[in-house]
């Protein structure tokens, strides 16, 4: 038996994955979450559990983001997760907000794609810890944080990724690759996920017509405006308002 057969048969031998918390939960600032292939969420330690403002696992397990997090930040947590398991490729030691209400923290987090033992992607493992030290941030980061608040701010204007980059004083590959390696996604995709997030709360909170919200939130016309809700949603306007109807 060499060392990767050894090592796959213990594995195999090994029970439920849940038996492995008690040990995640034993990192007090750490947040762990495992999502199947929808964003649902599967599995989370203590820390992840906190975040949401629920009391138990149980809570969250079968749930979205926007079940329990309504902030703007959740639609460009559902991107990364899209991103992740839609090419493989693991997004390591990025920067993001804080997904708890009414915190203005950063967070260092990772996602790595999961695969059932053919392998297809099924999911992805997460985890996250804020961080409140600027020392610890990236220079890089302080540079772009006026660029996240420029897309924050202006969603709805007309903005290009070439505006973005004149901002951050490189050019525009440079900004391309520089943003996507700090926050795991494209600035382009950032900026949609913003603007979905915010027509999003609208259709949540008022009884706009989803032709007015599209150009209340910078898309051009309301066809784009469904399409690209529904790529980051998984429903289509209509549908979503009629889910979250009171």
């Amino acid at each position: 038996m060499n060392t990767k057969q050894f090592k796959r048969a213990f594995w195999d031998r090994v029970g439920p994955a849940d038996q492995l918390l008690p040990l995640l939960d034993s990192l007090h600032d750490v947040a762990f979450f495992f999502k199947d292939r929808q964003s649902r969420q599967t599995m989370n330690s203590l820390r992840a559990v906190a975040s949401a403002g629920v009391s138990t696992e149980e809570e969250t397990l079968g749930k979205v983001g926007f079940e329990f997090w309504n902030s703007e930040k959740v639609a460009i947590y559902l991107k990364q997760d899209e991103e992740v398991m839609r090419t493989g490729i693991p997004i390591i030691n990025a920067f993001c907000p804080s997904p708890e209400q009414g915190s203005n923290a950063v967070i260092i987090f990772s996602k790595f794609p999961l695969r059932d033992s053919k392998g297809a992607i099924i999911g992805l493992a997460g985890v996250w810890r804020e961080t409140n030290s600027v020392s610890v941030l990236p220079p890089a980061y302080n540079r772009l944080s006026g660029i996240l608040q420029m897309i924050h701010e202006r969603y709805a204007e007309p903005l290009t990724v070439h505006e973005m980059a004149e901002k951050a004083g490189v050019s525009r590959s440079q900004f391309g690759r520089l943003f996507k390696k700090m926050f795991g996604l494209s600035p382009h995709d950032y900026l949609k996920s913003v603007r979905v997030n915010a027509a999003a709360k609208l259709l949540r909170e008022t009884s706009k017509k989803t032709t007015d919200i599209a150009l209340e939130t910078g898309f051009y016309d309301h066809s784009h405006f469904t399409k690209t809700f529904t790529d980051i949603m998984g429903l289509v306007p209509r549908a979503y308002k009629k889910l979250h109807a009171y």
